[in-house]
């Protein structure tokens, strides 16, 4: 198989699906053209995939793959980072909380909408979602608004800061695939993935950020730099919270790293700790109690749960407390391997999360590649068509709801079906003592040797 052949192609049509899309901006007022782009660029996802599924190991000419997979991968980047956020709007507003902080001020004391900060506002601001809510993001996601904000407050220099996060990410995750005796090659599948460039380089959403700090501390952990490692997952968990998943399984199987993930995280926090205790109790501007008590978006187990249990404080509650219950048998179960325990914690957040945004779904499509999670990377192909619900036409459509009701019974049945057959393929493979060996399952035999 000439998977250089295969790369090739699929570059050049990810190149046209890139460009396509940058001439749709914004996005979110073409809907059913995005979706037909979106549609075509994942089949071509999904075909690169299978391709390379044929045949996983390294090849000889590894170099010239991942030279290949990073030049497409910072055209595609560049091509949506150039015009102005879509479909999301966040970017707009960490160039305002990256001002807000560079004025000595506190984003989770003050909302957009505050007198006190008309001074900073600019005429992109009158774009900023949620204006009448202060600050959710933990305190190194505002240190990085903070230093882009400095560059330049134009919202597209936090996107291309952003993008470049994720390009790196890129670069990490095929070293992480190298030391697995995989090849460079399945980078692609993330690096040109089409919600990928969508969320991380047309929207500029900071979770590239994240993923970037949980791939280093990943690589860090492997290669014996533990302490620093631990020190990268610290810090993704002061970008976005999702890496303090990662303590349960410290704390069985190395409670030393487990406290040195605590106490970084808890110095990172400092500085930081009187704007969150006000931003906790300034209801009804809090942020982040706005986001704990109310929203919602594309839930799994809540929506189920919505049904048979009245208490909108247990429906949320209940399926938290059934991952931290998750977490410690699954600990168990990855052993060693950190990166299969990340990705199943992250999808069993996901799954029991009141809030999955699209772009949510792509902190497991990195550790799917190193570890194989079929549900995490079909969730990733499926989920970007929620957007589908912003069209104009389907809003003012009687048919609005039974469409997204359906939209959303595929989705799940898709995730739980496929992690349903992952659990009976397990429960085989124990019986058995054996691994199948076609397919995917011979990537993973092939992980577990090098590890």
């Amino acid at each position: 198989m000439d998977v250089t052949r295969i790369l090739l192609r699929a570059g050049l049509a990810s190149a046209i699906g890139a460009a396509a899309l940058a001439l749709l901006a914004p996005i979110e007022d073409r809907i059913a053209a995005f979706l037909a782009v979106l549609a075509l660029w994942t089949a071509v996802s999904c075909l690169t995939w299978r391709s390379l599924a044929r045949d996983p190991g390294p090849g000889a000419d590894e170099g010239s793959r991942a030279g290949l997979i990073l030049i497409v991968a910072a055209f595609l980047r560049l091509a949506l980072v150039l015009v102005p956020p879509t479909p999301s709007t966040d970017a707009y507003r960490y160039s305002w909380e990256g001002r807000v902080v560079g004025a000595g001020l506190s984003p989770y004391r003050f909302p957009p909408s505050a007198p006190e900060l008309a001074f900073l506002r600019a005429g992109q601001d009158a774009r900023i979602n949620n204006p009448g809510l202060t600050a959710i993001y933990p305190p190194l996601a505002l240190t990085a608004f903070r230093a882009v904000a400095a560059f330049s407050i134009d919202a597209r220099a936090q996107k291309g800061f952003f993008a470049l996060c994720d390009l790196l990410a890129c670069a990490l995750l095929m070293r992480l695939l190298r030391r697995r005796n995989l090849s460079s090659a399945w980078a692609a599948i993330y690096a040109w993935h089409p919600l990928v460039i969508v969320e991380f380089s047309a929207a500029g959403h900071l979770d590239s950020l994240m993923i970037l700090g949980l791939l280093a501390g990943l690589e860090l952990w492997e290669s014996g730099r533990r302490e620093l490692g631990v020190s990268a997952w610290a810090a993704a968990a002061l970008v976005k919270v999702v890496p303090v998943v990662l303590l349960p399984w410290l704390l069985l199987r190395h409670p030393r790293f487990a406290a040195l993930f605590f106490a970084a995280a808890a110095i990172g926090l400092l500085p930081a700790a009187a704007g969150l205790v006000a931003a906790l109790s300034a209801a009804p501007e809090s942020g982040i109690a706005a986001f704990a008590a109310s929203w919602l978006a594309n839930p799994s187990l809540y929506a189920i749960l919505s049904s048979v249990v009245e208490s909108e404080t247990a429906r949320r509650l209940l399926p938290a407390a059934a991952v931290f219950a998750f977490s410690f048998p699954w600990a168990r179960r990855c052993g060693g391997d950190a990166a299969r325990y990340l990705c199943g914690m992250i999808l069993a957040v996901l799954l029991a999360s009141p809030v999955v945004q699209p772009w949510y779904v792509l902190w497991a499509l990195p550790l799917a590649l190193l570890t194989p999670s079929p549900a995490a990377l079909a969730w990733s192909w499926v989920v970007g068509f929620m957007y589908f619900a912003l069209d104009p036409a389907l809003k003012a459509s009687s048919a609005r709801l039974p469409w997204w009701h359906w939209l959303w019974i595929g989705e799940y049945a898709l995730v739980y079906g496929l992690l349903a057959r992952s659990l009976y393929d397990a429960c085989n493979e124990r019986r058995s003592g054996q691994t199948k060996t076609h397919g995917r399952i011979s990537r993973h035999d092939r992980m577990r040797a090098a590890s």
